[in-house]
């Protein structure tokens, strides 16, 4: 190997590169390409317990070859680690079946987005720690009745991704973000309970670390003197960040790639009223303010708006280049891979039921006696994407006369989330996004299934 083979090329240098020793060999090629620094501050006990500042770049290779993908990466940028990876992706792609529908292209242009601008533009490493500080003070000192504060963290990040392809697409976008949450531990007359409270921006001055840690200490509080819950079938309210979560949950039942292997329950419906018709549900990647928003996917594939579920009726899927092709339409723009050691599939990007109108406790009036669900965990275990059942540990409080009551000990809520966007009877204005990216307003249900003591 020689000097010139072992140097490192810059990032633009190594996608180049790969092309134009693709073009060579006569081998289709898509690389993506990713790079970027992140921040992380923990506090506890008012000291910084940890302090850590990451980076990684690296490229990943698809290969087309006779029809098959083959997938290779590399995180050394050099040309003799380039051309090895580029060497294992051809052949990786020689051992796999064609697929039929694999292609690549050189798709429309993508909108433009600023998904950077100056957000930590003269924040410095000092400005970081003292938000994490103040953020567990916050919560720590907020209320007599907080025992400790077992997570609490900043966290911001720069990135940029890059995409391009043998048949002459290149684009790149950069992003940046802020983030903060806490979670403070409460007890009182024996009972312990704990919330997270988070915040998301692309602006550090937006952040409030005060105003994340009192809600935070607000949520927790609130869940102390629980009483054991009642079982039976029950009207209910879904807390926003609640029906948020259930969407996550089951937001594989809008891909395509789900659908056409046969695990969705949404399967063959397009076209047909699968839910109530206060039911639409939209994914954005264009959203200013998204978590997961982007100019383009991991196929370079512009972005857009799209609809799934219109007035109840199911629209259409999620795609990327591959399942679009073999349903006969146009890719979405959801081609999704975790990173450049991923392989292509599909996912949502910021996906949210569309908001009604009222607030949360105008449906609680609605409601008059029920459940106000406000949270739902084991997921991992207690849900069926291809289903759509699931059974998973609750939170939530009793109401009456349309009022919040008193909070109940941890129970089971169960059924089948395509019955729940069925029974629906309103839909609040309160729309919220969660951490990863999906977003709801709060929901009036007709029942849900209840397992108390």
């Amino acid at each position: 190997m020689t000097t010139d083979d072992a140097r490192q090329l810059s990032f633009e240098e190594a996608r180049r590169y790969l092309l134009d020793r693709a073009r060579e060999r006569g081998v289709s090629l898509e690389v993506f390409a990713s790079r970027g620094t992140e921040t992380t501050v923990r506090a506890f006990g008012g000291d910084v317990a940890e302090f850590k500042l990451s980076s990684r770049q690296g490229v990943g290779l698809r290969a087309l070859v006779g029809g098959a993908w083959g997938y290779a990466y590399s995180e050394n940028l050099s040309r003799g680690a380039l051309d090895r990876a580029l060497a294992s992706a051809v052949e990786n792609a020689e051992l796999v079946a064609p697929e039929g529908h694999a292609r690549l292209g050189a798709w429309a242009e993508p909108p433009e987005m600023d998904l950077h601008g100056e957000g930590l533009s003269g924040v410095t490493v000092e400005r970081k720690v003292q938000a994490a500080l103040k953020l567990e003070e916050a919560a720590r000192t907020g209320d007599a009745r907080v025992v400790s504060v077992p997570y609490s963290a900043y966290s911001d990040g720069e990135s940029e991704t890059a995409v391009a392809n043998t048949e002459g697409l290149d684009r790149a976008f950069r992003e940046l973000h802020a983030y903060q949450y806490v979670a403070p531990l409460v007890s009182e007359g024996g009972q312990n309970k704990m919330k997270m409270e988070f915040e998301f921006t692309r602006e550090f001055e937006e952040l409030d670390p005060t105003r994340t840690a009192l809600e935070a200490t607000r949520a927790a509080t609130a869940l102390l003197g629980a009483r054991p819950a009642p079982s039976g079938a029950f009207p209910a309210v879904i807390d926003r960040r609640c029906m948020a979560d259930f969407l996550a949950v089951f937001s594989g039942m809008f891909s395509a790639k789900m659908a056409q292997e046969g695990k969705s329950p949404l399967a063959g419906r397009e076209g047909e009223a699968a839910f109530h018709e206060l039911v639409t549900l939209v994914d954005d990647a264009t959203l200013a303010r998204g978590q997961n928003s982007r100019p383009f996917d991991v196929e370079g594939f512009p972005s857009a708006p799209l609809t799934l579920v219109e007035g109840g009726v199911l629209r259409g899927f999620l795609h990327n280049t591959e399942t679009a092709s073999r349903a006969g339409v146009e890719s979405t723009g959801h081609a999704s891979r975790y990173g450049y050691r991923g392989t292509v599939g599909v996912a949502p990007t910021n996906l949210f039921l569309k908001p009604g109108a009222g607030t949360r406790e105008a449906l609680l009036r609605d409601l008059g006696t029920g459940l106000l669900l406000t949270d739902v965990q084991g997921a991992h275990a207690g849900a069926n994407p291809i289903t759509g059942e699931f059974s998973l540990q609750a939170e939530g409080f009793w109401v009456e006369n349309g009022e919040v009551a008193y909070p109940l000990d941890v129970f089971t809520v169960a059924g089948n989330i395509l019955d729940v966007l069925r029974d629906v009877r309103a839909v609040g204005a309160d729309l919220e996004f969660t951490p990863g990216g999906t977003g709801a307003p709060s929901v009036l249900i007709g029942s849900i299934d209840v397992g108390g003591q």
